[in-house]
């Protein structure tokens, strides 16, 4: 063997050494909680680079659940355990921050095609995502849902410089039990964890995202026509709800001049299939910020009242679910539902307020 091969050999085996070291304690202490969850103190905490458009790809194909949920950070706070609980169907929550309709197809396309257990399905519309000019999150990669084995994703998880420096970062957050790097914003089964504090601007910030102008993507509710008949063509069951905003949200659509379109929004969803809706001025829309009973923030409602929306749709029995909570919308109701709605507008004290100072003793 000639000395330039020798060193070739010697400098391949140390690279594959080397790579395989890097990839193994990657994958051990898991910076992004992609591969598994761990209770154990050296990466229960993850790092706060985490992508869950990443996580949640990975893990449906690994959990193989019968039932998921779909829809943006709101879905979040439906609980994949009382999902169980009430079916007997294993769960998780497919939920992605600011998700649009197409976004969602994707996902359940592809949870169609790894998960050979999947029976049931629970879609969480958001009003704000099918304003045309709304575009998808920047995390989205068609990539990771179209390739059995996505090399860039493992790339940059197990042998990037970045993930072994973020895999460190978590191990001393762990074990110091500090978060100067690491959160822990989502749980193993995909859901949000309330314990996670919000930045205190949260509130301020969802209100000054809220367009001035909104014009209804045809797109967005041709995908969900598209989910619908996905489902229909796999047999499986399809519960499509509206998140319960906040009042404050709501008064803003109108003040906003766009609540033409969020009742057409409305209509158009109806005229697909029948949906469930939790959004209006009732008590829990109206109910005080500063409960965190119903809301972790102006924009997320809590895991409780997720229970309340799961326990409306599947038609569970429960002494807390006020019989205003969740109206069934169809074509023939709509009309009625809607003049219900703006009446419903009319009796409450704080309407046509500056809602950015309605705010502060919220």
């Amino acid at each position: 063997m000639t000395t330039y091969k020798k060193w070739t050999l010697i400098t391949l085996s140390i690279t594959v050494i080397a790579l395989s070291a890097i990839a193994s304690v990657n994958y051990v202490v898991d910076p992004y909680g992609i591969y598994h969850y761990s209770g154990k103190s050296f990466n229960y905490q993850k790092s706060i680079d985490s992508d869950p458009y990443i996580i949640k790809a990975f893990q449906s194909k690994k959990v193989q659940p019968e039932a998921i949920v779909l829809g943006t950070s709101r879905a979040m706070r439906l609980n994949p355990p009382i999902i169980e609980r009430m079916t007997g169907n294993s769960a998780y929550n497919l939920g992605l921050a600011a998700a649009t309709p197409y976004i969602n197809f994707k996902y359940l396309e592809y949870a169609i095609k790894v998960d050979k257990n999947l029976k049931t399905v629970f879609l969480g519309l958001d009003f704000e995502v099918f304003n045309s000019n709304f575009q998808n999150h920047a995390n989205y990669d068609e990539g990771r849902l179209t390739s059995p084995l996505y090399m860039q994703d493992l790339l940059v998880t197990l042998l990037s410089d970045k993930a072994l420096i973020d895999s460190g970062k978590v191990v001393i957050d762990n074990i110091n039990h500090t978060t100067r790097f690491t959160e822990h914003r989502y749980l193993g089964d995909g859901s949000f964890d309330e314990t996670f504090v919000f930045p205190p601007n949260t509130n301020q910030a969802t209100l000054q995202v809220i367009p001035t102008n909104f014009q209804l993507s045809s797109t967005s509710m041709n995908y969900i026509q598209k989910i619908k008949e996905l489902c229909d063509q796999y047999h499986l069951n399809l519960y499509i709800y509206i998140s319960p905003i906040h009042a404050i949200i709501l008064d803003t659509y109108w003040q906003n001049g766009i609540w033409n379109s969020f009742e057409e929004w409305k209509r158009q969803l109806a005229g697909i299939t029948p949906i469930w809706d939790f959004s209006g001025y009732h008590e829990i829309s109206m109910s005080s910020l500063n409960q965190s009973e119903t809301y972790n923030d102006l924009s997320h409602f809590s895991k409780k009242i997720g229970d309340l929306i799961l326990n409306r749709m599947l038609d569970k029995k429960t002494n807390n679910l006020p019989a205003y909570f969740g109206i069934r919308i169809t074509p023939d109701n709509i009309e009625e539902h809607l003049k219900k709605l703006r009446s419903d507008r009319e009796q409450w004290p704080e309407r046509d307020e500056n809602m950015f100072e309605l705010l502060d003793r919220y």
